[in-house]
């Protein structure tokens, strides 16, 4: 009998630590959580991280039309070579979250070097679809962008 009650116990202690463990990331699953997963985004994006950047996307994500699955998005970016990201910024103008989804839009600011001498500002909107993964957090389903220049 004693053994039994402490089996219980020590199991209903190990559950609800898994419980609110398989909770408790560094991500949230709320606007807040979408809004730190975008500026995680800019942060590679200015690091020009392209197995990072990959990385963010659901293994089925999708860079506009460019580039779909983190393969291809990885190859795509890696074969900016002569363009350093001298700044990179957005501000969202929404989120929206219907249960797993997230779409959030708003504007982008980006300040690139090409080939060490050219300066090129670009600027305009994005749509970002982002998927919650339970124990990953926010990924992006897909990116796309528009240029106001």
């Amino acid at each position: 009998m004693l053994f039994n009650q402490k089996f219980l116990r020590w199991f209903i202690i190990i559950y609800f630590i898994s419980l609110f463990s398989c909770n408790t990331t560094s991500h949230n699953k709320n606007k807040e959580g979408v809004e730190n997963a975008m500026k995680y985004y800019d942060h590679l994006i200015l690091k020009l991280d392209a197995d990072s950047i990959a990385m963010l996307y659901t293994a089925d994500g999708k860079l506009g039309d460019i580039a779909t699955g983190r393969d291809s998005i990885k190859k795509f970016l890696s074969s900016f070579k002569n363009v350093a990201v001298l700044s990179q910024s957005s501000t969202t103008g929404s989120v929206k979250i219907i249960r797993d989804t997230a779409i959030q839009t708003g504007t982008y600011t980006q300040t690139d070097l090409v080939s060490g001498k050219d300066t090129v500002k670009v600027k305009g909107t994005y749509i970002a679809r982002w998927q919650w993964m339970r124990k990953a957090g926010w990924h992006i389903k897909r990116m796309e962008t528009k240029s106001a220049n």
